[in-house]
């Protein structure tokens, strides 16, 4: 379980809170720690927010297209020549986001959506269905 930093999270991250998935549409420090902003009512203890580990699925639901996969990888690619590969085997080296032939290590969500907004300088796109709250299961 990865316990997310608070200088992790950036605006529009998805995360799950109670489990629902809900974005991060602002943040607040209080003398107690961080608050985020996940609707205009609500604002959260950091601490209570869980990072969305990267699986296939995911890739799947976030609109990406699978375009390989082999007994010991599955790739996706991504707007922008971006691409992320899945390892099958259990060592794991060649997973991660590529970006120009370099793998950078990313297991959550929230990672994937700022180092891409760090590469492009874009956000990544979520499909629109994902924008309303939506039960983990």
């Amino acid at each position: 379980f990865h316990n997310m930093e608070a200088t992790e999270l950036r605006l529009n991250n998805l995360v799950i809170y109670e489990d629902e998935i809900v974005p991060v549409i602002g943040m607040e420090n209080k003398h107690n720690g961080l608050f985020v902003k996940i609707d205009s009512f609500t604002a959260v203890d950091q601490r209570k927010l869980k990072p969305i580990a990267l699986t296939a699925e995911w890739f799947s639901k976030l609109g990406f297209k699978e375009v390989y996969r082999s007994s010991t990888r599955v790739r996706f690619d991504l707007p922008n020549f971006c691409r992320y590969d899945f390892d099958l085997s259990s060592n794991k080296i060649l997973e991660g986001f590529l970006f120009f032939g370099n793998y950078i290590k990313c297991t959550h969500l929230h990672q994937l959506q700022n180092i891409y907004f760090t590469l492009t300088g874009e956000e990544l796109k979520i499909e629109e269905c994902l924008k309303q709250r939506e039960i983990v299961a």
